[in-house]
């Protein structure tokens, strides 16, 4: 009896010994269980994300050369909007301000329940903002507006916050607690609200948690039929700063194709995948004038057409210690356009390897700020070109005819998609001869790579 009652001792002592251990490794996992979701919801940078990218022009019915008078004209636009920027660029900065007219839209969800959202896409500016209720004076927009009150994941960012510190992001103060913000851009549009935090939901079922974002309940200018603005800038506020790793790629689909592109967030953004193929990479560097820290400025060392390199001196592209001059890519712009000086020697050079007479151009050309055209009305084919090189630093950039020179069909003209910039010192590398090409950004490594990519089979 000793012996079972010891023994139902033992068992009992091991019994609640044994319960003790499996709560206590319960309650482990149950921490590291908590541990998990709280990092994975509360802190959105984990995690990889592929959406589509549709061109502003997509929907509508158009001809190939309408297409290409649209980009134009906007990049124009665009680089009127540059030139008065630079012409008084404050030291003081009282607001987000970027150059407006773009090219790319992405679509996304917002908030839980999820309302769906579809915004511009800037890698010229940082600040991601969506149209809120309740709306002051809102533009129309294709799906309802946001309304904040109705999302159990979004908070508002109080005026602690080293963003709301942050004078050159916002510089209008606070109200209720709340962090207040006016973003501004060169076509006109502006937006004035509050800055939160939220849940974003992309098509491919990824989502990224606790995104800082402009609620905007005043808006004006335009949005193209869209809900808001994304920047993709080098800023604090921007997507992929908040992104983990700090990286994004995208892949361009020709202007007339009907396939959409494709831009990849966080871990998704590699190009490993084209293999067999020159990855090229390049440093990102930095402006010294906190007015364009948010461009992706890249060091342009010379060009190159037919093997022949140009006589223009470096000093012509290169970053300025005032800030002047360098060499940003954006996605925004369609056009190239080189610092006047370098691209008078290209234009040159051009017209001496095609060995035909640059055409007389019509009024509608003009207006698109284009001033090189050959013309080839009623010709069978198209003749060889040159082949175009940018040389960067630590890689060259190779551009064959039809990635330089587009083909006005209705007009019989053959015509050149880098410009020069007139009256303003840097040059900007345009979303034209980015096309086929993936294209990644490396916040962490400041490095940009690229490689040539049928984007349309991506």
């Amino acid at each position: 009896m000793a012996i079972d009652g010891s023994t139902t001792l033992y068992s009992r002592q091991t019994s609640i010994s044994l319960l003790a251990s499996i709560e206590a490794a319960m309650a482990n996992v149950l921490f590291f269980f908590v541990a998990f979701v709280v990092l994975l919801f509360l802190h959105p940078h984990v995690q990889g994300s592929r959406l589509s990218l549709t061109h502003v022009d997509s929907v509508a019915q158009l001809t190939s050369a309408e297409r290409f008078r649209r980009a134009a004209r906007r990049s124009h636009s665009r680089r009127q909007a540059f030139e008065g920027k630079w012409s008084s660029p404050s030291t003081v900065v009282a607001a987000v301000d970027y150059a407006g007219d773009f090219e790319y839209v992405i679509d996304f969800g917002i908030g839980s329940p999820v309302l769906p959202a579809t915004a511009i896409l800037d890698t010229g500016s940082d600040l991601i903002w969506t149209q809120c209720v309740p709306c002051l004076d809102c533009l129309s927009q294709p799906s309802p507006y946001y309304d904040p009150s109705k999302s159990y994941t979004f908070s508002p960012v109080p005026c602690s916050s080293p963003f709301c510190s942050n004078r050159s992001l916002t510089d209008i103060g606070c109200g209720g607690d709340r962090c207040l913000y006016l973003a501004s851009y060169g076509d006109g549009t502006e937006s004035t609200g509050f800055l939160g935090t939220e849940t974003f939901i992309f098509g491919d079922g990824s989502s990224i948690a606790g995104v800082t974002f402009g609620c905007g309940f005043q808006n004006n200018g335009s949005l193209s039929n869209s809900t808001g603005i994304v920047g993709m800038g080098r800023g604090p506020l921007s997507l992929p700063s908040q992104l983990n790793p700090r990286k994004f790629s995208y892949c361009l689909t020709p202007l007339d194709s009907s396939a959409a592109s494709h831009l990849f967030l966080g871990s998704t953004a590699s190009l490993e995948g084209n293999r067999g193929t020159l990855i090229g990479s390049t440093p990102l560097i930095s402006s010294p004038h906190t007015y364009f820290s948010t461009f992706y400025y890249l060091s342009l060392l010379g060009i190159s057409l037919g093997g022949t390199r140009l006589p223009i001196p470096e000093s012509v592209f290169q970053l300025k210690r005032d800030g002047s001059g360098g060499t940003i890519i954006d996605s925004g712009t369609f056009l190239t356009l080189l610092n006047q000086a370098g691209y008078d020697i290209l234009r040159e050079e051009i017209i001496k390897q095609v060995r035909k007479p640059a055409a007389e151009l019509p009024e509608v050309i003009q207006d698109l700020g284009i001033d090189l055209c050959f013309s080839f009305h009623g010709a069978s084919s198209l003749p060889p070109m040159p082949e175009l090189v940018f040389h960067f630093e630590g890689a060259d950039m190779r551009f064959p005819r039809d990635k330089y020179m587009a083909y006005v069909d209705e007009l019989g003209l053959l015509c050149s998609v880098i410009v020069g910039t007139q009256s303003f010192s840097f040059s900007i590398f345009g979303n034209y001869q980015q096309q086929d090409m993936h294209i990644l950004f490396d916040l962490e490594a400041n490095v940009l790579s690229f490689v040539p990519a049928n984007c349309n089979q991506l």
